[in-house]
């Protein structure tokens, strides 16, 4: 059975009560208050909402489940994802709430962030994390100058949200894009190590292992980032030097061939066929022409 979720401009207020402001910041305990600390699941059509938990615990609703949380915790909600909240009547916290249209400009320039932004997120702070500190300070900064500067806030504002919500980012919510900086990392190593033995033909098994993950992980960071498999990026670097050698370096094919590894001139051939698209000879002699020689 479906269950009608309500959208909201503020919880509880009808859409057509959208103010006309673009940022807005109350605590949590005033509204939350009036409803028996419960927040019950809804969604907002055109804002995107930063929850900062000070003191206190709670359960968030996200996806369909609840979350346990307890301070210090920073919430995101974009526009149009359900959402709820129940609350310790101790909680202490503010909701900073803007209109989507008016997320800092500079946010989706960073990898991962513009993914990272379109989904709910719950990101606790741990007391021992150095970020942690300057996200609160930064967050209570931001709250304070919501209420105090009224309808006009300070340009400073959006540099503030721009750190905080980066900061949040890179803490918690980001296991992808830890990853992501993890593999990309395994990845300019994998092109160093082929770069120094791609002419010792070594299998991928040996790369997965010099790295310390297995041949499929292996695979699926160099399709992630560079759309083909390990053996493909070997293959790659040893036409690379094949062809710069055919074409200045002066040498027989046969010699081209030794310098790369190959026993045998004839498996070079057909290696250099299957990657290049014709044969070593036909490939020189088209450069050579095309370079006037």
């Amino acid at each position: 059975m479906n269950t009608h979720v309500p959208t909201y401009a503020l919880y509880g207020e009808d859409t057509a009560e959208i103010p006309e402001f673009w940022v807005h910041a109350e605590s949590i305990a005033s509204r939350s208050r009036l409803h028996g600390w419960e927040i019950k699941r809804h969604r907002h059509a055109c804002l995107f909402q930063i929850l900062h938990i000070r003191h206190g615990k709670g359960e968030a609703l996200i996806g369909g489940e609840w979350y346990p949380f307890t301070a210090p915790t920073a919430i995101v909600v974009p526009e149009r994802h359900e959402h709820g909240f129940r609350f310790s009547i101790d909680v202490d916290g503010a909701v900073i709430t803007l209109m989507s249209k008016r997320l800092p400009a500079r946010l989706p320039a960073h990898k991962g962030i513009a993914e990272w932004l379109s989904h709910p997120r719950l990101t606790q702070m741990p007391a021992d994390h150095p970020d942690t500190p300057y996200i609160g300070e930064t967050l209570n900064h931001i709250e304070r100058e919501i209420i105090q500067a009224g309808a006009s806030p300070s340009p400073l504002l959006e540099a503030m949200l721009v750190s905080a919500l980066l900061l949040v980012f890179r803490m918690g919510g980001t296991t992808e894009a830890i990853e992501a900086g993890r593999d990309q990392v395994r990845f300019e190593q994998l092109n160093a190590l082929i770069n120094d033995g791609f002419r010792a033909h070594r299998p991928v098994t040996f790369y997965a292992r010099e790295l310390g993950v297995s041949v499929t992980h292996l695979n699926r960071i160099a399709r992630a980032i560079a759309g083909k498999p390990v053996s493909r990026l070997i293959a790659e670097r040893i036409i690379s030097e094949a062809k710069r050698d055919l074409v200045f370096a002066g040498i027989t094919i046969q010699q081209v061939a030794d310098g790369l590894g190959f026993e045998d001139q004839a498996y070079f051939s057909r290696f250099f066929s299957r990657h290049a698209g014709l044969s070593p000879a036909r490939y020189r002699d088209r450069e050579r022409a095309l370079l006037g020689g």
